[in-house]
């Protein structure tokens, strides 16, 4: 086993380690969670191995169950999905920081169009993994 991805992300650039980490991870629905009176927007899901791409023993890649976490969040869009459907899964594609002002704004954009925009007082953000990896049912494939 490899040892758990355990990353705090505090500036833009740290979050572009962050997306690249998480690129591909995918989410349920009903493991996403916005706790607005604690400011905290959270997730969990399945995310894809891309940090060992070149030493796989598994010939499809590994996926690892990782939460996510992002503090000092004020407000939290949804677009192109429906919450109230807990078993779809989305496809997380990128996370894209834009800093503005005092604070910044975090895009998540999936597949199909789906995102979430949340507004945050800085980069405040926690990523771990939670589980030992599996063996991928295939490997995601970019055209």
């Amino acid at each position: 086993m490899s040892k758990p991805l355990k990353l705090i992300a505090q500036s833009p650039e740290d979050m572009i380690v962050v997306s690249s980490l998480l690129q591909n991870m995918t989410v349920r629905v009903g493991d996403i969670v916005w706790q607005q009176s604690e400011r905290r927007f959270a997730f969990i899901g399945n995310r894809f191995h891309w940090e060992k791409k070149r030493i796989f023993r598994r010939p499809k890649g590994e996926r690892v169950r990782t939460a996510v976490h992002f503090s000092g969040i004020g407000e939290a869009r949804i677009t192109g999905f429906d919450l109230h459907d807990s078993d779809q899964v989305l496809e997380l594609l990128d996370i894209e920081t834009v800093e503005h002002g005092a604070g910044c704004q975090f895009l998540l954009k999936f597949a199909g169009g789906a995102s979430i925009m949340t507004e945050a007082d800085a980069v405040d953000a926690v990523v771990t993994d939670v589980s030992e990896s599996w063996q991928a049912i295939n490997r995601p494939r970019h055209d």
